[in-house]
């Protein structure tokens, strides 16, 4: 029996990458319950011990801090070319003891240089390449913009397969690193299985929620775009005094620009800052929405919206990229730059109850295309595609 390993880095604070791990985890123990392969699991950080299945092997790999300072210091005097390939084994415990497993192939959800610097065949990740596409954002410095070139550089030239999440995406890897076509895989984000667990909570009670609420569950970056949200939920309120928006996330780069504009707008009442919520709360949140608003510049998919849907919650969403072929009919779409287009659509979905109810039975016709069986069979397809 073939043996896969997989790495897992993310913290839990990353959001969408650790959403994804954990549909790879799904996806791999259905896989071996199945006997299809052996699954051990390699990871550097504690808490993914209670996502590793009883049934698979499992490694701790202890990150030093003598070794970080040094990868550090090497990294401050050396050019990005190289600076994954110096000392590598001596540096990052995980290549070493990824050489000697074995594994025939190990898999990187967390798009993590390991996966070129082992002499094991890999199958990496690339999510998206906005660096490239939005580069106008205050998170793409200059810095972060070559040290992702140059990272995923690498990975289309040494990676064995490289996982993306649609057409588009694929397209995108193949114009900006001229990666051959039979090397990228496509593997569309499902909806993580914490959250279809429905763990009930009472969301009014808990965060002081007053009435009706839209949800937005997204960090606080800039081109997630919550500004331009906030401006459209302030002509909603001209139309529909009685309901609030909720926000929840981390408090990245632009937290303090949106904050400082709601009290400007004096809308602190009605705007809700929940921050970095539970597991266990995010389906109670979705469901007692009265829909989510999804305004994100970038993708080219996203698995928020997929969160909604599958929770029976109407979905109004912004049309960049792959979002229309992602959702369809199962969302009511805006131009996330335009936010009076934005409020629109908002009133249009909040003043019909019809076309509520219609959103949600096409979000259920179109999320059971987003499974985890149909997940684990393609990731299936792609590692024998790299093992045999």
């Amino acid at each position: 029996m073939n043996e896969i390993g997989i790495l897992l880095t993310s913290p839990k604070e990353v959001g969408g990458i650790y959403q994804y791990s954990l549909s790879i985890i799904e996806a791999l123990t259905v896989l071996h319950k199945k006997k299809k392969f052996k699954v051990i699991y390699y990871y550097t950080d504690k808490h993914w011990e209670k996502h590793i299945p009883k049934i698979s092997g499992a490694t701790y790999i202890h990150k030093g801090i003598f070794k970080k300072f040094l990868r550090k210091l090497i990294y401050l005097f050396t050019s990005n070319n190289f600076q994954p390939f110096l000392f590598k084994e001596f540096l990052n415990e995980e290549v070493k003891i990824l050489n000697k497993s074995k594994c025939d192939l190990v898999i990187f959800p967390s798009q993590n240089i390991t996966s070129y610097q082992i002499n094991k065949k890999s199958l990496s990740t690339i999510h998206d390449l906005m660096h490239r596409y939005e580069n106008q954002f205050s998170e793409y410095t200059r810095n972060i913009i070559l040290q992702r070139d140059n990272h995923y550089q690498n990975m289309c030239k040494y990676c064995d397969g490289i996982l993306v999440d649609s057409k588009m995406g694929k397209n995108h890897v193949i114009d900006s690193y001229r990666v051959k076509k039979n090397k990228i895989f496509t593997l569309p984000f499902i909806v993580p299985k914490y959250l279809l667990k429905k763990h009930k909570i009472n969301v009014f009670k808990k965060f002081g929620i007053k009435e009706n609420y839209l949800f937005y569950p997204a960090q606080f970056w800039e081109h997630k775009n919550h500004i331009n949200l906030v401006k459209a939920f302030n002509e909603v309120l001209k139309k529909n005094k009685n309901v609030s928006l909720v926000f929840c996330g981390a408090k990245k780069n632009h937290f303090n620009e949106v904050y400082n504009f709601v009290k400007r707008k004096n809308l602190q009442k009605k705007i809700y800052f929940l921050g970095r919520v539970p597991d266990n709360d995010m389906s109670s949140l979705y469901s007692n929405a009265i829909a989510t608003v999804y305004p994100s510049l970038c993708g080219p998919t996203n698995i928020p919206p997929l969160e909604s849907i599958s929770l029976n919650t109407p979905l109004i969403c912004s049309n960049v990229y792959s979002m229309k072929n992602q959702m369809e009919n199962s969302a009511i779409f805006f131009n996330p730059k335009n936010y009076k287009n934005i409020s629109k659509k908002i009133n249009l979905v909040l003043n019909n109850k019809t076309l509520r109810n219609k959103l949600v039975k096409n979000g259920r016709k179109k999320i059971s295309k987003y499974n985890i069986k149909h997940f684990s069979r393609l990731l299936e397809k792609y590692i024998y595609n790299l093992i045999i």
